[in-house]
């Protein structure tokens, strides 16, 4: 066969005859060829891999984002490359700069913190730059997210409308997208003449059970009185609710409970958690499909896409 055919076969599988194509792949597993990617992106525009840099692929909240952009690449010519920030924002553009040396076909960057020092890097890329973000930051183009501040404010109304006043707010307020949610809980409980400083606490503490339960337990130190808890991921939620059962606090008629993401085990707990549904699976694969468009030079369909939110109500709550 041609070196063009072989070519075809590995880079676009889908214009190559099915039977040809197995052919061609049997014999390359066969051999343990392996592609060159630097010699490719010589060649070529780019070295046929798509990065991602996140700050949080450690966390299993990211999980849904990755199968999603997975998915999404899976069937193309593109192969996923990732890169961990850790929330570490003066890193992330010395992360940006490194894939774009190796030519990358494309690039996602899911959760910057900053974009001060990534926007030259970004106007002056050979290749295209998509992006998940809080729909408050500056990328226009390319952009798959939602409103985090809307996020916070709309939990808080959840509960103060099923008869909560003292809500308590727990949880990091490190990353923009964490303090855009602070905003909203305290822009809601201003809104309705609730607020108190005092029932936000942990605010740059990290996310465990273990720390919903401290958390916790400061906070009735603080505000006896507290009724309620908006906790900022449901490994905190969990926290709470175990340390309500140790001390034979009800929930949700002493307590109410509202966690954050949906994570798989809030439909199981006892009782079961009310929490915050992001759509994390879709919002990877819409941002991969965007910038697999935007490789391929097709029309993007939408430029900046809000993914939103829900509220899941159970068991935690009234």
């Amino acid at each position: 066969m041609s070196p063009i055919t072989i070519s075809r076969a590995l880079r676009n599988p889908e214009i190559v005859s099915e039977d040809l194509r197995e052919v061609i792949l049997r014999t390359v597993e066969e051999m343990g060829y392996i592609p060159n990617l630097a010699a490719r992106a010589l060649a070529g525009r780019h070295n046929g891999v798509v990065g991602v840099i996140t700050p949080a692929l450690h966390h299993h909240g990211f999980a849904g984002l990755m199968i999603g952009i997975e998915d999404r690449f899976r069937a193309s010519e593109f192969t996923v490359q990732y890169s961990n920030t850790l929330h570490h924002v003066d890193g992330e553009a010395g992360q940006l700069k490194s894939l774009l040396t190796q030519k990358p076909a494309g690039v996602i960057i899911a959760g910057a913190e900053s974009y001060r020092d990534l926007l030259p890097l970004i106007e002056n890329a050979a290749c295209p730059i998509a992006h998940i973000t809080d729909l408050s930051q500056e990328p226009q183009t390319l952009v798959v997210g939602l409103d985090h501040h809307a996020a916070g404010a709309e939990p808080t109304r959840f509960l103060l409308s099923r008869g909560y006043s003292r809500i308590g707010f727990m949880g990091r307020g490190t990353d923009i997208r964490s303090r855009r949610r602070k905003e909203g809980y305290e822009a809601a409980m201003r809104e309705a003449g609730r607020f108190d400083p005092d029932l936000v606490i942990g605010e740059n503490e990290g996310n465990s059970s273990g720390l919903g339960r401290e958390l916790f337990a400061r906070l009735l130190q603080r505000v006896p009185d507290v009724d309620a808890v908006f906790a900022q991921s449901d490994d905190l939620a969990l926290g709470v609710l175990i340390e309500c059962a140790v001390r034979g606090i009800r929930v949700p008629e002493d307590v109410g409970i509202c966690g954050f993401n949906d994570l798989e085990f809030s439909a199981f707990t006892q009782p079961t958690l009310t929490t915050v549904h992001i759509p994390r699976y879709d919002i990877g694969y819409r941002v991969a499909d965007m910038l697999l468009r935007a490789i391929r030079d097709e029309p993007p369909g939408e430029d900046k896409v809000d993914c939103g939110f829900s509220i899941i109500p159970r068991g935690s709550t009234r």
